[in-house]
């Protein structure tokens, strides 16, 4: 920021510059006192590196996620919030941001490549984690208008699992024409706390797998003897491992797998092995095994 001496309020500049993780847009800029042919200037000299439309970088300001995300913000204009996935995200209701961030504006913008651009919505903001985003009903409502359903119903599960679950309020949103309401309907009324315990899809396909086969949903991920178990049925002696490629392929996973089992069946528990294959193909047979051992 060494260029920036043209600046008529330095202190001020640091300040929004800091608090966009070393973005800012072209209106900002005009805000803060300089005149156009200074600015220019300044990008020419490499004090303002181009990143986005009117964003720019300043100086040696690192790239990061959240650099990302505040530059999507400021191309989209006042007023614009993280959304849908990429809010979701950021509030940790699920675990991996989409390719694409997604913000709202209650202004007329283009999506352009990276950044899904949603116009016209006058939404009230939120911070959170210093970064504007839709209310959490909202992104919920965004999710369920554009995502697979189980990250719906995951999201829900996570947000009870960290107390902020308001149903009264995801009712409340859920109206006619608004996208997503019918689904977040839907999602309400089969909502599986257990669903915030998962770990991975295959944890996840086994619940809703359970579900459709009538089998009583398991705790997951929960410690037996000191041993950590995918799935538990308490006042059962039955454990069921789920066996995905990422974690049960290398020959040290392998050999931990056997070793607890091992341990767990000395201690009188039944351990049963499935993989996604396996749960499709057979089903009859894993559910009627399950249901008999527990």
């Amino acid at each position: 920021m060494g260029h920036m001496r043209t600046w008529s309020d330095q202190e001020q500049f640091r300040t929004v510059v800091a608090r966009q993780q070393g973005r800012i847009s072209w209106a900002q800029l005009v805000r803060l006192g300089p005149s156009e042919s200074k600015i220019k200037r300044e990008i020419k000299a490499g004090g303002l590196v181009p990143v986005l439309p009117k964003v720019y970088a300043v100086g040696y300001a690192a790239p990061s996620r959240e650099a990302d995300l505040w530059a999507a913000i400021l191309y989209a204009g006042p007023g614009a919030m993280l959304s849908h996935a990429t809010a979701a995200q950021w509030r940790g209701l699920i675990q991996y941001p989409p390719a694409t961030i997604e913000v709202s504006t209650p202004r007329k913008i283009k999506s352009i490549k990276g950044i899904r651009v949603y116009g016209k919505r006058r939404l009230p903001r939120q911070f959170h984690r210093d970064l504007p985003v839709t209310s959490t009903a909202q992104t919920v409502l965004d999710l369920a208008a554009t995502a697979e359903f189980r990250l719906v119903r995951k999201a829900l599960a996570d947000l009870d699992y960290t107390h902020q679950l308001d149903i009264p309020a995801l009712q409340a949103i859920c109206r006619r024409g608004h996208l997503g309401s019918k689904r977040l309907r839907e999602a309400l009324a089969i909502h599986q706390p257990e669903l915030a315990y998962t770990n991975g899809s295959l944890e996840v396909d086994f619940v809703e797998w359970c579900e459709r086969h009538q089998v009583p949903i398991p705790k997951f991920n929960t410690y037996i003897h000191g041993i950590q178990v995918d799935a538990h049925w308490p006042g059962s002696n039955l454990v069921v491992e789920l066996d995905g490629y990422d974690n049960h392929s290398s020959r040290a996973q392998l050999r931990r797998d056997k070793r607890n089992d091992l341990a767990l069946r000395e201690r009188g528990l039944t351990v049963l092995r499935y993989d996604g294959e396996l749960l499709r193909r057979r089903a009859p047979a894993i559910r009627a095994e399950i249901l008999r051992c527990l």
